[in-house]
């Protein structure tokens, strides 16, 4: 079911779906999930991402020796995200808004699974194991952010300490929609937010 958060589209696919890293990729929401414009879609599912399809390349010279797929995990509550308000897209920007994005989730989290829960970068750990992993990146005409949380507590690559909200005890459907909603509802609104900003401030 296809919403709007402000001037940003929304949809959570009830599909399980892989995240491949292809999903970063310019238009695909449009192309696969006919979600048109800014928007964030959600979906559940695993992430298995091979080196050919990662993002940061920093990860890649760090971490290639140890193993062929380095971004994984059982299961995951992936957010997709595309903005165009930007003509040329800017990668500064992109990166500021998936910080704002792993503020938003963090604070919520707090609030919903009481723990030792903090944030470094891009990340979120919860008794310092990884339940998160983000990137950022540009094409053409977009931004494009991929953002995800750890649903399952298995599926890591060995060499990472991670965790997943089920930690804390079963999550139902429900429970993950209305956490990805609370979420992406949040980040709508802080985004329009410095969107209406630039409308009312007088520059010299």
């Amino acid at each position: 079911m296809e919403k709007k958060f402000f001037q940003i589209n929304y949809k959570f696919l009830d599909d399980h779906i892989l995240y491949d890293g292809s999903q970063i990729k310019a238009l695909w929401g449009m192309e696969e999930c006919d979600v048109k414009g800014n928007s964030i879609i959600c979906f559940v599912g695993p992430m298995k991402v091979k080196k050919s399809e990662m993002i940061d390349l920093q990860d890649i010279s760090r971490e290639k020796h140890l193993a062929d797929i380095l971004i994984s995990s059982d299961t995951s509550l992936s957010f997709i995200i595309e903005h165009f308000d930007c003509q040329p897209a800017n990668l500064l920007i992109a990166y500021h808004r998936l910080r704002l994005l792993v503020f938003i989730a963090t604070e919520i989290l707090k609030e919903r699974f009481k723990g030792n829960w903090s944030r470094n970068g891009t990340d979120i750990f919860m008794d310092n194991m990884k339940v998160s992993v983000g990137i950022a990146t540009i094409s053409n005409t977009s931004m494009k952010i991929h953002f995800a949380l750890n649903i399952a507590e298995s599926g890591f690559p060995p060499y990472v300490s991670a965790t997943g909200l089920k930690k804390f005890g079963p999550l139902s459907k429900d429970m993950i929609h209305n956490l990805a909603e609370e979420i992406s509802r949040n980040y709508a609104q802080c985004v329009e937010g410095c969107w209406k900003d630039v409308t009312k401030t007088r520059t010299f």
